[in-house]
């Protein structure tokens, strides 16, 4: 006879995600999870089959809500260069927040995990090709609408800025300072 689920997925899920996002995916044990999801394991187990099941939704679900929520405006049809702008500028004001200070739960997996771990490689170059592709968007928009250069390698540019983007969650997880994360930035955007 079935089990009858007595938690809310969903939510387990974002719980989960948090704790990843705060200690990673080899510093998080089941117990770590069971405490935070308030679900437990066998609960876990049978809706995400393992941990490392439950750190690959964890990660899809971190696309959808932290991602979509901030990068979306970049993903805009009509996104151009002010788009760029805003995005950097609320990534960099939420670097000084407990939450934008653990960095980008992507860009932490991708160097722990990513090299051991082929699905999340997989995952992991997906949301790669997501800001390549959000920033090609918003540039070849700008670039349409005679914002930039009609010269410029928008794909190119799109992957310095990702590497930017990138470069930034590493800074926010290691505590540097805002200042340095705002220079960057302005450096970076100053060649559009």
């Amino acid at each position: 006879m079935a089990r009858i689920r007595e938690f809310d997925p969903d939510v387990a899920l974002d719980k989960a995600m948090k704790v990843f996002w705060q200690k990673g995916y080899a510093n998080t044990s089941i117990d770590d999870l069971v405490r935070a999801t308030g679900v437990n394991r066998y609960g876990l187990y049978d809706e995400f089959e393992s941990k490392h099941g439950l750190f690959l939704a964890a990660l899809e679900h971190y696309q959808n809500i932290v991602t979509g929520g901030l990068f979306g405006i970049v993903e805009r049809p009509g996104a151009s260069l002010a788009e760029i702008r805003t995005f950097f500028a609320k990534l960099v004001e939420l670097s000084s927040s407990e939450m934008g200070k653990l960095g980008c739960l992507m860009v932490n997996s991708a160097s722990e995990v990513a090299p051991h771990d082929e699905h999340a490689a997989n995952v992991l170059e997906m949301f790669r090709r997501r800001l390549q592709h959000g920033f090609q968007n918003a540039l070849s928009n700008a670039k349409a609408v005679g914002e930039l250069p009609a010269q410029l390698d928008v794909e190119s540019v799109a992957d310095f800025l990702t590497g930017v983007m990138q470069g930034l969650s590493v800074l926010a997880r290691s505590n540097a300072k805002q200042k340095m994360m705002e220079n960057l930035v302005v450096t970076a955007l100053s060649h559009l």
